[in-house]
């Protein structure tokens, strides 16, 4: 019995997020693996993005935890989006999450990096996302690393 209910919730769960992911729209393949993509023409309203922390010009020392959270929101539903941490002087990306999150309403995001540095040096950390009508939002904010 219990096999049975697993099954059940994974049905209705498959189930629910094809339907969210699929208002209105029209299939196209997706190169991401996570599905097919819908688009969603009548979506004309870009994701929201509220980035909790970290807050632009943070400080933070060598060896500490950069904890980058928030929320995402739209009317229509998520599709993908990424969270990027570059070092601004070099320009290279120390961290990247990337999602593929079809059809949520919303999702809250968490991530970390632990910066270790030996001279002072600024990072952006950049979040962006898409949602099923091609709107794209993205935010950022610059903090500080110190030795």
């Amino acid at each position: 019995m219990p096999t049975l209910i697993k099954n059940i919730y994974k049905y209705i769960l498959v189930v629910t997020l094809f339907a969210a992911c699929s208002k209105g729209g029209t299939t196209t393949e997706d190169n991401g693996g996570g599905g097919p993509h819908v688009d969603t023409p009548n979506d004309v309203t870009p994701p929201v993005i509220v980035i909790n922390t970290p807050t632009d010009d943070q400080l933070f020392i060598s060896g500490s935890s950069i904890s980058i959270t928030g929320k995402l929101t739209d009317d229509y539903g998520l599709y993908r989006g990424s969270i990027r941490i570059v070092n601004n002087a070099t320009g290279a990306v120390l961290k990247e999450q990337l999602y593929e999150i079809h059809g949520f309403l919303l999702y809250n995001f968490s991530l970390a990096y632990t910066a270790v540095v030996t001279t002072a040096s600024t990072y952006t950390v950049t979040v962006s996302f898409e949602d099923h009508g091609n709107n794209v939002t993205t935010k950022s904010v610059k903090v500080k690393v110190n030795p």
